[in-house]
């Protein structure tokens, strides 16, 4: 499961006669990961397009254009349709449907457009109306120049100065001064030029007439009537999408497949008799393909799988990648998201997905750490999965669930129900007060609750953990730590074998190699530090230095010595797991301490709590929690996240570029039926 599924080199060759039962076969199969032919052999060129290839290109660009218009995006399937049912169908989709969608489409668009235009007009009348002047009086004269805008300040007497042969029309609208100036042609350049120093910007003045308020009335009029023109259309397009998205999905997806098919041969070699295909096919399934090929041809086709020394030979020469087939249990499936959105592993490297199904949810869970919270985002989420149900919110709801469930493992750790001081000691009991303050006298207070009957548990009776104790922050400070040495030192095996992989020996001896003895070494020496263990830290001083001498004779020499900042801040970044927890405790346990022992005693004003201090006490404490869960959900999942990408990633993971992900000559069907 850490290593992508082994791969072989394949070629198909065999006559054009059976090219197009060889390409029906393969996308059958859904197993060959084709290299695209780019030219360069003697006797052959790239294939063309074969028998309806144009005309299924076609209709799928027309289909596209009835799915936008019908804003209909790809979902869960909620019926499959026959393929000879959508080819029955089909000419009804593209012709009547089509234009149908498209006259209603463009209609709406066309209104839109009207509306936004007479809306305009509206705005650039409504400062008109505050100047007494008919609207077709502001344009078609020959001598005469307008100039029409608002102004900072009045202009009367600056424009009467320049040009005396003028009038001036003022008014005002909502604190803005707007003037209509008529003057003659010779002196509009000057006029312009005081109507400038005074700020003036120009209204565009529409080509109506009438009163401002009586054409502003009727455009508005116009607008009305546009509108409830619009709505039905909206309402015809939504009734066509409702009655007509399923099947729109599956004639979209049957001339999908058929372009890819007519399609195909463009990936291939070609002559004028033979066809060449090359591509990759997992290694397990071989002898399935070879079969299937030659059972469907008869024969008349050669199916080889090249030698591994070939495979490499032509990896190297053309400088392709062999494609990246992860393959994980379906439990761990899931994660394969989160290593995607990083990126895919090299066919050589390591497929971190297990380490991330194994890490990430205990992260979350230590973090948030609370069984009330815990199940309300197991319930928030099985709520979501019936609506959100594509692959990809499938996997992230499965994710978050799966973290969910160690969060409430953590949570009964913890002893945590809603924060401390919440439910937890209602249901399952506390401390004798004269017990805490013996505990915390002797040092070995971890916190106040008890398991039910069977008290407190652990060495020194440390469980549940009280986080916000000192004894339990200083044993997360440690658990922190190892999980971090523990995450560091997978990264780093993972990045020594990763380099003995591509055969650099060197990079992998020194320069990962050191990095592990050295974050091992440094995490045991503070912890014989801490013990005052003096012979474990005289042990792991010397081995800290042999890793730095180690970290010099690599590749980068005595630049190599410098990254010791970054190894060391590696292990600091996992006190986040303790850190990000504490704040989340904090902001519940002021929750609970706000509602409980301030704001209901307050209102109360007395032993008994009144039904006014009880709801709004109440109130306050959803609130806070409500946030406080919010906040425990986005903390816990992007810190855990950023430990997998920036700790331990980058000590074997995408080191040479990141991999090509298999992509199998085929389709997963999802609206047809198979």
């Amino acid at each position: 499961m850490l290593r992508p599924v082994e791969m072989s080199r394949v070629v198909v060759a065999g006559s054009k006669n059976v090219m197009e039962s060889v390409v029906e076969k393969l996308h059958e199969l859904n197993l060959m990961h084709i290299v695209n032919y780019t030219g360069g052999a003697d006797y052959f060129e790239q294939g063309k397009t074969m028998g309806k290839g144009k005309e299924f290109s076609e209709n799928l660009i027309k289909l596209r254009s009835i799915e936008r218009y019908l804003d209909i995006k790809p979902k869960a399937p909620d019926v499959r349709f026959a393929e000879s049912q959508i080819v029955s169908q089909m000419d009804d989709l593209l012709g009547r449907l089509a234009n149908d969608v498209t006259s209603t489409y463009e209609r709406i668009t066309a209104i839109e457009a009207e509306v936004k235009s007479k809306q305009d007009q509206i705005n650039a009348l409504r400062p008109l109306a505050a100047i007494d002047l008919p609207i077709e009086l502001y344009s078609g004269y020959e001598t005469l120049a307008v100039f029409v805008g608002t102004v900072e300040s009045a202009v009367d007497a600056d424009v009467a100065k320049v040009a005396p042969k003028s009038e001036v029309f003022t008014g005002s609208v909502k604190n803005t001064n707007v003037v209509a100036v008529f003057v003659p042609v010779e002196k509009a350049s000057e006029v312009q030029a005081v109507l400038a120093e005074h700020g003036f910007a120009e209204i565009s003045v529409p080509k109506l007439t009438g009163a401002p308020d009586v054409a502003i009335a009727t455009l508005e009029a116009e607008i009305k009537r546009l509108e409830s023109e619009k709505e039905p259309l909206q309402k015809k397009l939504k009734d066509l999408k409702k009655q007509y998205e399923d099947i729109i999905l599956a004639a979209d997806e049957y001339l999908s497949i058929q372009t890819q098919k007519t399609d195909a041969p463009l990936r291939f070699a070609t002559s004028e008799n033979a066809f060449v295909i090359d591509g990759y096919v997992p290694s397990a399934d071989y002898d399935k393909l070879k079969s299937a090929l030659e059972s469907t041809t008869g024969g008349r086709i050669h199916v080889e799988k090249l030698s591994e020394s070939e495979m490499e030979e032509l990896v190297e020469k053309k400088g392709e990648d062999i494609p990246t087939k992860i393959e994980n249990p379906g439990i761990v499936k899931p994660y394969e998201l989160i290593t995607r959105l990083f990126a895919i592993p090299e066919y050589k490297e390591f497929d971190p997905t297990l380490l991330i199904f194994v890490f990430f949810p205990i992260m979350f869970g230590m973090i948030l750490g609370d069984v009330g919270y815990g199940i309300m985002i197991i319930l928030v989420l099985m709520m979501l999965k019936k609506k959100f149900r594509t692959e990809g919110w499938t996997q992230l709801i499965n994710i978050v669930m799966i973290a969910s469930v160690w969060s409430i493992i953590f949570g009964l750790i913890f002893g945590e129900i809603f924060g401390p001081m919440g439910l937890w000691g209602k249901i399952f009991g506390q401390l004798p007060h004269e017990e805490i303050l013996a505990l915390e006298e002797s040092g070995r207070f971890f916190g106040e609750g008890v398991f039910g009957p069977l008290g407190r548990i652990g060495p020194m009776g440390m469980f549940p953990l009280y986080r916000l104790a000192t004894n339990a922050v200083l044993m997360l400070i440690g658990v922190s730590i190892f999980i971090g040495v523990l995450h560091c030192g997978i990264g780093s095996i993972l990045g020594v074998k990763t380099e003995l992989n591509y055969g650099e020996k060197k990079h992998a001896y020194f320069e990962r190699l050191p990095v592990l003895i050295f974050q091992v070494a440094f995490a045991l020496l503070l912890l014989g530090l801490v013990l005052g263990f003096m012979p474990l830290v005289y042990l792991m001083g010397l081995l800290v230095v042999v890793a730095i001498v180690m970290m010099v004779m690599g590749p980068e020499g005595v630049m190599g010595a410098t990254h010791l900042p970054f190894y060391v801040s590696n292990l600091i970044s996992y006190l986040r797991l303790l850190a990000i927890g504490l704040a989340s405790v904090g902001v519940a346990f002021a929750a609970n301490k706000l509602a409980f022992g301030v704001i209901m005693p307050m209102l109360s004003g007395g032993e008994h709590l009144t039904m006014v201090a009880y709801i709004v006490g109440v109130i306050v404490l959803l609130v806070v929690h409500f946030i406080n869960l919010l906040l425990g959900i986005l903390s816990p999942f992007m810190h855990p996240l950023r430990l997998h990408y920036v700790e331990m990633f980058t000590k074997f993971y995408s080191q040479h570029g990141g991999g090509v992900e298999y992509s199998p000559f085929g389709h997963v069907r999802r609206y047809l039926k198979v």
